[in-house]
């Protein structure tokens, strides 16, 4: 087979469809979880607002609209970071028709970019009680200010609960509970179990099972049609489990997109006749404020 000087060039194209037909292969968690974002910048900020209040009863005598206003929210900090790896190959592979092991080294880049992105999706997950936010402590935590005005706090996280229907119903009692910064309840409507492989089936039973669980007069569930379950097995504590509002996670969680890995060419050695053949991506995560999600340990 002639090979060209250019070799490098000719493989890529091959390495770009097997990398993506590879990347293609697993399930992206991200877009489950987040709301995803491109930027343009280095860093993004968000501002939020505090609630408002109820509309007001119009006065025929004044026939002015009554006008609101809101307190500060927390502001939000998203600092993209930039992740890499590489891989090289050699002109003989080539030149001996050794395509399988070209191929086999993209598919490990694919795998690695993969893995990398929902190593980091997860980790808001995995450090729940030391991922601080905007408000300055831990995603869960039972001590959440209401707002940069409002000293009082509020609780998404206990301990001791087993996940089983009688601790899911006392969590979205907990969560119907929860207050914005005026005193009105927050709209928060919790509908998604999001649990490791581990409470799997735990959460199976609770959400799919047509009569109450571990009940003895043969009660219809009441949960089932009604909560959804997300196994997800980059969660890492196997004793943790999580009831969000789904709208509210994908309005307050984010995941700016700054740059979008792609197998690409590296640096070429003319010396050892080696292609290095990189991927590099930046992103950012996080969440603007933690009202979607109560997070439970069963012991």
């Amino acid at each position: 087979m002639q090979i060209s000087e250019n070799w490098g060039d000719f493989l890529l194209p091959i390495l770009r469809k097997v990398f993506d037909k590879q990347i293609k292969q697993h399930k992206d968690y991200i877009p489950v979880i987040y709301n995803v974002e491109k930027s343009t910048k280095a860093q993004e900020f968000t501002h939020g607002i505090g609630s408002i209040g109820l509309m007001k009863e119009w006065e025929e005598s004044g026939r002015q609209i009554h006008r609101d206003s809101v307190n500060k929210g927390w502001k939000a900090t998203y600092t993209h970071k930039k992740y890499s790896n590489s891989m090289d190959i050699e002109r003989e592979w080539m030149e001996d028709n050794q395509y399988p092991e070209a191929k086999k080294v993209t598919r490990k880049l694919a795998d690695s970019l993969y893995y990398t992105r929902q190593y980091h999706a997860a980790i808001p997950f995995n450090n729940v009680t030391s991922f601080v936010g905007p408000d300055g402590v831990p995603l869960a935590s039972d001590s959440h200010p209401k707002g940069p005005e409002n000293s009082d706090t509020w609780s998404n996280y206990k301990t001791n609960k087993a996940l089983n229907a009688a601790n899911v119903e006392e969590i979205r009692n907990d969560m119907m509970e929860w207050k914005d910064d005026r005193g009105n309840l927050v709209m928060v409507n919790p509908d998604t179990l999001i649990v490791p492989r581990a409470l799997r089936k735990n959460a199976l039973v609770v959400a799919d099972t047509d009569k109450e669980p571990g009940g003895n007069h043969n009660d219809v569930n009441i949960w089932k049609g009604a909560v959804d379950v997300i196994e997800w097995h980059f969660l890492t504590d196997p004793t943790m489990w999580f009831f969000v509002d789904m709208n509210r996670m994908k309005q307050f969680m984010t995941w700016y997109q700054r740059r979008k890995g792609s197998i690409e060419k590296g640096k070429e050695d003319h010396h050892s006749e080696v292609q290095n053949y990189k991927i590099v991506e930046r992103f950012s995560y996080g969440y603007d404020e933690p009202s979607f999600i109560f997070a439970v340990k069963t012991t």
